[in-house]
């Protein structure tokens, strides 16, 4: 066998070789991909779940997905692209749940989830996405701490505007030791999803909803 030869059957052998591997990614993905969905919007729904108010906890899977609604002006809640809140209702109870962005993190963006009752008070918080550093921001996730939960009740004219900050910077929520930033990224995010709620002209706040 000449050299010549000998280097295009490896040439070959590498081109099939390549094609094989492309094509089971390819596969794979394609078979794996309708999981990922599912788990993510399982994911999404248990978060949903978790800021309801207690009178609205037993809400039925399909009222809540179907409660979305196009959330005017996103920017103001960290977004730069369009997105949707939702809106439950049940007789005299209703809840308006906002996805908010802060980028203040220590390591970037926190993602949070924050439900607001028919008596714009703070139903619940959780956070749906962080890289903060475990062990220390990462107490404001509900598995790890029940820091997150000191929001559940309050409106925004509960506190002063100063309050809202952590103690070692004059207000009234606990800070993480060594972690101060990330917990000043979230008291901001929360107090200004609640500013934008106030202002905002959301379902719940207004007679129709904004579809």
């Amino acid at each position: 066998m000449t050299p010549i030869i000998a280097m295009r059957r490896g040439a070959l052998t590498l081109g099939i070789f390549a094609l094989v591997t492309a094509g089971s990614v390819a596969v794979t993905r394609a078979l794996t991909a309708d999981r990922i969905t599912e788990h993510q919007q399982a994911y999404q729904l248990r978060q949903l779940q978790e800021v309801l108010p207690q009178a609205l906890a037993n809400t039925p899977t399909d009222q809540v997905l179907d409660s979305a609604f196009n959330l005017p002006n996103a920017a103001a809640l960290g977004h730069r692209t369009p997105v949707t809140g939702w809106k439950i209702t049940r007789g005299d109870h209703r809840v308006t749940i906002l996805p908010v962005i802060t980028r203040k993190g220590y390591s970037g963006e926190i993602g949070l989830l924050l439900g607001i009752d028919e008596q714009q008070r703070i139903s619940g918080v959780r956070v749906t996405y962080h890289q903060e550093t475990p062990g220390l921001g990462d107490k404001i996730e509900r598995q790890r701490s029940d820091w997150i939960t000191r929001f559940n009740g309050l409106s925004l004219d509960e506190l002063p505007p100063n309050a809202w900050a952590v103690k070692k910077e004059g207000g009234q929520f606990d800070g993480f030791t060594g972690a101060t930033i990330t917990p000043r990224a979230v008291i901001e995010a929360v107090h200004n999803a609640l500013e934008y709620a106030a202002n905002t002209p959301l379902p719940g706040n207004i007679e129709e909803p904004i579809r």
